[in-house]
Protein backbone atom coordinates (compact mmCIF):
# COMPACT_ATOMS: atom_id res chain seq x y z
CA UNK A 1 0.00 0.00 0.00
CA UNK A 2 1.05 3.01 -0.79
CA UNK A 3 1.93 6.52 1.10
CA UNK A 4 -1.18 7.65 -0.98
CA UNK A 5 -3.48 4.68 -0.43
CA UNK A 6 -3.36 4.67 3.47
CA UNK A 7 -6.75 3.92 5.32
CA UNK A 8 -8.43 6.87 6.15
CA UNK A 9 -8.87 6.45 9.93
CA UNK A 10 -5.18 6.17 10.55
CA UNK A 11 -4.45 9.02 12.81
CA UNK A 12 -1.29 10.22 14.56
CA UNK A 13 2.24 9.40 13.95
CA UNK A 14 1.43 6.14 12.65
CA UNK A 15 -0.13 7.75 9.87
CA UNK A 16 2.95 8.46 7.19
CA UNK A 17 0.74 9.46 4.30
CA UNK A 18 -1.06 12.52 6.08
CA UNK A 19 1.04 14.55 4.36
CA UNK A 20 0.08 13.69 1.29
CA UNK A 21 -3.76 13.77 1.90
CA UNK A 22 -3.33 17.12 3.49
CA UNK A 23 -1.46 18.00 -0.46
CA UNK A 24 -4.27 16.17 -1.83
CA UNK A 25 -6.99 18.52 0.41
CA UNK A 26 -4.92 21.33 -0.50
CA UNK A 27 -5.55 21.34 -4.29
CA UNK A 28 -9.36 20.11 -3.70
CA UNK A 29 -10.19 23.03 -1.41
CA UNK A 30 -8.37 25.18 -4.35
CA UNK A 31 -10.85 23.40 -6.94
CA UNK A 32 -13.70 24.47 -4.49
CA UNK A 33 -12.48 27.87 -3.16
CA UNK A 34 -9.37 28.97 -5.76
CA UNK A 35 -6.74 30.34 -4.71
CA UNK A 36 -7.90 32.89 -2.46
CA UNK A 37 -10.35 30.67 0.00
CA UNK A 38 -7.42 28.88 0.73
CA UNK A 39 -7.09 28.48 4.35
CA UNK A 40 -5.48 25.65 7.10
CA UNK A 41 -8.75 25.04 8.44
CA UNK A 42 -9.93 24.41 5.14
CA UNK A 43 -7.62 21.91 4.18
CA UNK A 44 -7.65 20.42 7.49
CA UNK A 45 -11.82 19.99 7.16
CA UNK A 46 -11.09 18.67 3.54
CA UNK A 47 -8.65 16.25 4.86
CA UNK A 48 -10.25 15.14 8.19
CA UNK A 49 -7.46 15.61 10.32
CA UNK A 50 -6.54 18.36 13.08
CA UNK A 51 -5.79 21.66 11.90
CA UNK A 52 -2.59 21.70 14.14
CA UNK A 53 -1.90 18.59 11.81
CA UNK A 54 -2.04 20.75 8.75
CA UNK A 55 0.34 23.80 10.17
CA UNK A 56 2.79 20.80 11.49
CA UNK A 57 3.17 19.23 8.19
CA UNK A 58 2.84 22.17 6.18
CA UNK A 59 3.41 25.53 8.24
CA UNK A 60 2.52 28.56 6.22
CA UNK A 61 0.00 29.23 3.34
CA UNK A 62 3.41 29.50 0.86
CA UNK A 63 3.99 26.03 2.06
CA UNK A 64 0.37 24.54 1.45
CA UNK A 65 0.39 26.27 -2.22
CA UNK A 66 3.98 25.22 -2.91
CA UNK A 67 3.34 22.00 -2.01
CA UNK A 68 0.06 21.72 -4.21
CA UNK A 69 1.80 23.33 -7.09
CA UNK A 70 4.59 20.52 -6.92
CA UNK A 71 2.11 17.79 -7.31
CA UNK A 72 0.12 19.33 -9.40
CA UNK A 73 3.13 19.60 -11.96
CA UNK A 74 4.06 16.40 -11.02
CA UNK A 75 0.27 14.79 -12.01
CA UNK A 76 0.31 17.25 -15.29
CA UNK A 77 4.04 15.86 -16.32
CA UNK A 78 2.91 12.40 -15.79
CA UNK A 79 0.03 12.36 -17.75
CA UNK A 80 2.53 14.65 -20.73
CA UNK A 81 4.62 11.95 -20.25
CA UNK A 82 1.81 9.34 -20.63
CA UNK A 83 0.78 10.77 -23.71
CA UNK A 84 4.28 11.44 -25.26
CA UNK A 85 5.14 7.61 -24.64
CA UNK A 86 2.80 6.56 -26.90
CA UNK A 87 3.62 8.36 -29.91
CA UNK A 88 4.99 6.84 -32.97
CA UNK A 89 8.49 8.83 -34.71
CA UNK A 90 6.00 9.68 -37.36
CA UNK A 91 3.06 11.09 -35.43
CA UNK A 92 2.02 14.75 -36.00
CA UNK A 93 2.63 16.46 -32.77
CA UNK A 94 0.18 19.04 -33.31
CA UNK A 95 -2.31 16.75 -33.17
CA UNK A 96 -1.14 14.77 -29.99
CA UNK A 97 -1.55 18.41 -28.56
CA UNK A 98 -4.63 19.39 -29.54
CA UNK A 99 -6.23 15.93 -27.93
CA UNK A 100 -4.89 16.92 -24.94
CA UNK A 101 -5.90 20.03 -25.17
CA UNK A 102 -9.27 19.13 -25.66
CA UNK A 103 -9.14 16.81 -22.90
CA UNK A 104 -7.86 19.15 -20.18
CA UNK A 105 -9.97 22.15 -21.52
CA UNK A 106 -13.03 19.41 -21.88
CA UNK A 107 -13.38 16.60 -19.09
CA UNK A 108 -10.29 17.92 -17.49
CA UNK A 109 -11.09 21.65 -17.22
CA UNK A 110 -11.39 21.71 -13.18
CA UNK A 111 -8.20 20.47 -12.68
CA UNK A 112 -6.79 22.76 -15.71
CA UNK A 113 -8.42 25.58 -13.52
CA UNK A 114 -6.08 24.69 -10.00
CA UNK A 115 -3.17 23.82 -12.21
CA UNK A 116 -3.05 27.42 -13.65
CA UNK A 117 -4.25 28.74 -10.21
CA UNK A 118 -1.57 27.03 -8.89
CA UNK A 119 1.12 28.27 -11.17
CA UNK A 120 -0.19 31.97 -11.62
CA UNK A 121 -0.11 31.65 -7.79
CA UNK A 122 4.04 32.62 -8.27
CA UNK A 123 3.41 35.86 -9.78
CA UNK A 124 3.12 37.07 -6.17
CA UNK A 125 4.62 34.78 -4.28
CA UNK A 126 8.28 34.41 -4.88
CA UNK A 127 8.37 31.09 -2.68
CA UNK A 128 6.31 29.17 -5.43
CA UNK A 129 8.83 30.92 -8.84
CA UNK A 130 11.33 27.67 -8.76
CA UNK A 131 8.53 25.11 -8.94
CA UNK A 132 6.97 27.00 -11.18
CA UNK A 133 9.73 27.82 -13.24
CA UNK A 134 10.61 24.22 -13.25
CA UNK A 135 7.28 22.70 -14.05
CA UNK A 136 7.63 25.00 -17.51
CA UNK A 137 11.04 23.65 -18.07
CA UNK A 138 10.15 20.10 -17.84
CA UNK A 139 7.30 20.52 -20.26
CA UNK A 140 9.71 22.07 -22.43
CA UNK A 141 11.99 19.42 -21.76
CA UNK A 142 9.49 17.05 -22.82
CA UNK A 143 8.61 18.99 -25.93
CA UNK A 144 12.23 19.18 -27.21
CA UNK A 145 12.13 15.26 -27.25
CA UNK A 146 10.34 15.72 -30.51
CA UNK A 147 11.45 18.93 -31.77
CA UNK A 148 14.50 21.56 -31.37
CA UNK A 149 14.41 23.10 -27.84
CA UNK A 150 13.66 26.70 -29.34
CA UNK A 151 10.37 25.03 -30.91
CA UNK A 152 9.93 22.91 -27.91
CA UNK A 153 9.43 26.51 -25.59
CA UNK A 154 7.68 28.19 -28.70
CA UNK A 155 4.79 25.75 -28.70
CA UNK A 156 5.40 25.61 -24.46
CA UNK A 157 4.01 29.01 -24.71
CA UNK A 158 1.48 28.57 -27.25
CA UNK A 159 -0.45 25.75 -25.40
CA UNK A 160 -0.16 27.69 -22.19
CA UNK A 161 -1.71 30.86 -23.85
CA UNK A 162 -4.02 29.06 -25.76
CA UNK A 163 -5.00 27.41 -22.65
CA UNK A 164 -6.10 30.37 -20.28
CA UNK A 165 -7.32 31.89 -23.68
CA UNK A 166 -10.03 28.83 -23.75
CA UNK A 167 -10.41 28.85 -20.03
CA UNK A 168 -12.33 32.40 -19.91
CA UNK A 169 -14.16 32.30 -23.26
CA UNK A 170 -17.90 31.30 -23.43
CA UNK A 171 -17.67 28.32 -25.27
CA UNK A 172 -15.44 25.39 -25.48
CA UNK A 173 -13.03 25.20 -28.36
CA UNK A 174 -13.03 22.86 -31.11
CA UNK A 175 -10.18 21.20 -32.64
CA UNK A 176 -10.16 24.33 -35.77
CA UNK A 177 -9.96 26.60 -33.33
CA UNK A 178 -6.67 25.21 -32.12
CA UNK A 179 -5.19 23.05 -34.52
CA UNK A 180 -4.09 25.77 -36.79
CA UNK A 181 -2.52 27.71 -34.32
CA UNK A 182 -0.25 24.39 -33.44
CA UNK A 183 0.49 23.50 -36.92
CA UNK A 184 1.69 27.72 -37.05
CA UNK A 185 4.36 27.19 -33.97
CA UNK A 186 5.46 23.55 -34.93
CA UNK A 187 5.98 24.84 -39.11
CA UNK A 188 9.55 24.61 -39.99
CA UNK A 189 10.76 28.13 -40.59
Amino acid sequence: MSEREAPAGRRGRNDPGRRDRLVDATVAVIAARGVAGLTHRAVADAAGVPLGSTTYHLGSRDELLGAALRAAADDYNRRLRDRFASLTPDADLAEALVEAMLDWLGPQRDRTVVEYELYLAAVRRPALRAAATAWVEQIAAMLAEHVDPVTARAVTATVDGLLIEWLVAERAPGRDDLLPVLRHTLAPR
